[in-house]
């Protein structure tokens, strides 16, 4: 199919699916999204300056201090681009009459909505394995499958011994937590802002505090004290889950995960969104202007034999983790 122009505006009905698409971001508050006006990724990662150097003696010599490094993490930007056909029922209520024009916005509209939040649901899905792993794993068309390590190091990812919900599990999951903590402490510097995880892991740390202290009534605000008390950061829960392709329901963060990250208005990295050959086009029809290119697109769609219509969207980008330091993972907590 060709690009066609089904509606008279279709910049108002781009604009207006980015910003439904923004409206339900929700890890985006860790990776948020950013237009680049390019179609790969490309990182200079410095070294994080945290060197002393010796007290000298008067006279004496400067002390030469090592230069930061930088490691260059580089890579394009997958598409994603998903399409919805109008039926023969939207043709057939908008077909040309006695003289009565076309009006396909409003099916357009609706469907440029359902693209752009599958685009989105697409991101989310990925940032969610990026916060949990510090990988994402791309299902490409062809099955195969390719994995984007931003290289997390392997001594701040973690698996549970046993898990927290295990039959005969005997441990302090806080003095876990606090042994977990530290190592963030050590790789960040400081200590974290919150804990991502799922509502199964706070239940865990409830039950167990309820098992310490049976006689006294345990609720959130028991399980946030006891964190606090024990210098570890608040809890943040997410269990959302996403239909795939095939059909099923798949978490976005696992199950019995949980990651250290900062604050939540301190983005460890972005979500970078660039800029594809249909925005390109969208721009030499005048659609788009060369500012508006980058980011989530739509095009309208459209042949004569047979006759078909659809609109799709099309989006190139990747959560991109920029500062691996702030961030340990665990695995295993809960079955």
């Amino acid at each position: 199919m060709q690009i066609v122009d089904l509606v008279p505006d279709l910049q108002a009905v781009i604009l207006a699916a980015r910003e439904q698409r923004d409206a339900r971001n929700t890890l985006a508050r860790f990776l948020p999204n950013v237009n680049v006006q390019d179609v790969s990724y490309r990182l200079g990662r410095s070294q994080r300056l945290d060197q002393v150097v010796p007290v000298r003696a008067l006279d004496a010599p400067a002390t030469p201090i090592r230069r930061p490094g930088v490691i260059d993490v580089r890579g394009d930007l997958p598409a994603v681009t998903p399409i919805e056909y109008l039926t023969e029922d939207d043709l057939t209520r908008a077909r040309r009459l006695a003289g009565v024009s076309v009006d396909l916005a409003p099916s357009v509209a609706v469907a440029a909505r359902r693209v752009a939040l599958a685009v989105d649901n697409t991101f989310e899905q990925m940032r969610g394995q990026a916060l949990s792993t510090g990988v994402v794993t791309l299902q490409l068309e062809d099955g195969n499958v390719r994995p984007v390590d931003f290289g997390v190091p392997d001594s701040q990812k973690f698996a549970a011994p046993v898990a927290w919900d295990a039959v005969g599990y005997d441990g302090d999951p806080f003095e876990e937590l606090e042994a977990w903590h530290s190592v963030y402490g050590v790789a960040a510097g400081s200590d974290a802002g919150v804990m991502l995880t799922t509502r199964k892991v706070v239940s865990l740390l409830g039950l167990h505090l309820r098992r310490k202290y049976p006689q006294q009534p345990i609720g959130a605000a028991t399980v946030a004290g006891e964190l606090a008390l024990r210098n570890l950061p608040p809890l943040v829960t997410y269990d959302r889950t996403l239909t795939t392709y095939e059909g099923t329901r798949q978490r976005v963060f696992p199950e019995g995960g949980l990651t250290f990250l900062p604050p939540e208005d301190v983005p460890i990295g972005r979500t970078e969104l660039g800029v594809t050959q249909e925005a390109v086009q969208q721009v030499e029809n005048r659609v788009l202007t060369a500012e508006q290119a980058a980011g989530l697109t739509i095009v309208t769609l459209g042949q004569d034999n047979p006759v078909q219509r659809a609109v799709k969207g099309a989006a190139i980008g990747l959560p991109v983790i920029q500062d691996t330091d702030v961030m340990v993972t665990v695995s295993g907590l809960a079955a």
